[in-house]
């Protein structure tokens, strides 16, 4: 019993320290830059030592954990069908999912363009990619459903609209598109993608 509290108050303690180190490594981010921040200023911000960083993760880790925050907590949630009422607008809805995102990504130019290329190596810690997929195409998904399209043909409109949005963060950090061209891309596929069952 008293070992199992001990081990309780160590993995709350550890939570809170992974908190803290990513708040400090987004806001040297913010200040300095990705370049300009280190793990030692970092970890100075946090008040830990270097090794308490690192057991958190490298400067690319913690960036993709101060990223993968940001964008979990902007993400919408999808429409709701009420009885009675007209169905939520599909189109709409997935035209404009992503521009929380793409407005996240616009603030800071250099720490997206740094995000992205640390999504492009496939580092085993961007398994929040994961999640964020998971939760997007679902999201997309039922708001899909609710508009009366059949889920099967549902699911692969989600998984369209999630890999256009990906594609179009690429371009982003590329400097091949700007924010409004890649709006305007989304809004036409989700506009091709709901309008494949006639709506």
């Amino acid at each position: 019993m008293f070992g199992e509290q001990v081990q309780s108050t160590r993995a709350v303690q550890k939570r809170q320290t992974a908190a803290r180190i990513v708040e400090a490594a987004a806001q040297l981010f913010t200040e300095l830059g990705f370049q300009r921040t280190t793990v030692r200023r970092i970890a100075a911000e946090a008040g830990v030592s270097v090794g308490a960083v690192m057991a958190v993760g490298d400067k690319e880790s913690l960036l993709g954990l101060v990223y993968d925050q940001a964008i979990a907590d902007r993400i919408p949630a999808p429409p709701v069908a009420v009885a009675g009422a007209e169905a939520p607008d599909a189109a709409e809805y997935l035209g404009h999912y992503f521009d929380p995102f793409l407005a996240l990504f616009a603030e800071n130019d250099d720490l997206a363009r740094a995000y992205f290329r640390t999504l492009a190596r496939g580092r085993p810690e961007n398994a929040a990619l994961g999640a964020l997929r998971t939760l997007t195409e679902e999201n997309l998904m039922a708001a899909l459903v609710h508009a009366g399209m059949p889920e099967a043909r549902a699911r692969l409109g989600a998984q369209v609209m999630f890999a256009g949005y990906l594609g179009e963060l690429m371009l982003l950090a590329t400097r091949t598109t700007d924010p409004e061209q890649t709006a305007a891309r989304l809004e036409a596929t989700a506009r091709f993608i709901t309008a494949q069952e006639g709506n």
